[in-house]
């Protein structure tokens, strides 16, 4: 018998008692034995992990985070250069990851790829070297979006919720200058939207942002709009659907394994305070001003995937 830890917040949206007893139901059937960690808060999976795994009375041999991508990253982080693997049942709203990789939906389907077989020893993203992202970190007209949606609309509307706040915040966002700096390759670039990805798609399947990422090739995918005009921001965005954006002179892409430095330009729009340093969202939720550092972290997890 597998000792299994499930973890979930009860307040994430697709989560209620039925569809955990299901769950439990099913890893049991397949000879798992699982204990299970309910949260509720931001940032309490990842401590209530880290505590159990230390626990030498515990011997886990993996962690099976069902929800979206909130707590999938809570558990990456407890779960970075540990070995123990990490499964995902995907019941949240955005499901960033889980779209992306093709992880089914169907709780039955996605604990049927829990094997050794399909263990993948994959790359980590690392801000600051304090916090490990799975997919993406960015700074920019997103983060305004993420900012003004609250758990309670997000649970409610799910992905028109995000696509509401979107639209006001391209109406209301006033642009930012980034200075992002790539040490060892000598490269400076100036933008209004960074993001430094790990996975090929950004919100949803068909938008990939970065289509030439791999979450196993040691490398970081950068993408800078540089432009901070509405009209432009909208091509680029419109150019993501078919892959287009990184052939655009306005479009800065690369792919890089050395450590990115994001700052605040001298030139931005708002005057520099702390009250208006732009704020940087790692795996979809808000966490950090700038500036920051970030950096690969290569082989850092392992995870079953189809």
């Amino acid at each position: 018998m597998q000792k299994t830890l499930l973890v979930y917040n009860i307040f994430s949206g697709g989560i209620n008692s039925g569809l955990i007893k299901k769950i439990l139901f099913l890893l049991k059937a397949k000879g798992f034995t699982v204990d299970k960690i309910e949260t509720s808060e931001v940032g309490e999976a990842a401590e209530k992990i880290k505590k159990y795994i230390k626990d030498p009375n515990r011997s886990v041999k993996m962690v099976v985070a069902a929800g979206g991508d909130g707590i999938i990253n809570e558990a990456v982080n407890a779960l970075a250069l540990t070995k123990i693997p990490l499964g995902i049942i995907p019941c949240g709203t955005g499901n960033v990851f889980a779209k992306d990789k093709k992880i089914p939906f169907s709780p039955k389907k996605a604990i049927d790829i829990f094997k050794p077989e399909k263990q993948k020893e994959i790359d980590l993203g690392l801000v600051n070297e304090k916090r490990y992202f799975l997919m993406m970190c960015s700074c920019g007209f997103d983060v305004k979006a993420i900012s003004d949606l609250s758990p309670g609309l997000k649970k409610k509307f799910k992905i028109l919720a995000y696509v509401y706040h979107g639209i006001k915040a391209f109406f209301t966002y006033k642009p930012v200058e980034l200075d992002i700096k790539i040490s060892g390759e000598n490269i400076l670039c100036k933008g209004y939207f960074f993001i430094a990805s790990n996975v090929r798609s950004y919100g949803f399947p068909m938008a990939q942002i970065a289509p030439e990422a791999s979450i196993d090739d040691g490398l970081l995918d950068i993408c800078v709009f540089m432009n901070k005009g509405k009209i432009s921001f909208i091509a680029n965005v419109l150019a993501i659907f078919v892959k287009t954006h990184i052939n655009f002179k306005n479009v800065f892409y690369v792919k890089t394994a050395g450590e990115l430095i994001v700052e605040q330009g001298s030139s931005g729009v708002i005057k520099k305070s702390r009250q208006n340093t732009p704020m940087v969202q790692l795996d979809g939720d808000i966490y950090c001003s700038l500036p920051v550092r970030i950096r690969i972290e290569k082989k850092a997890l392992n995870i079953f995937l189809p």
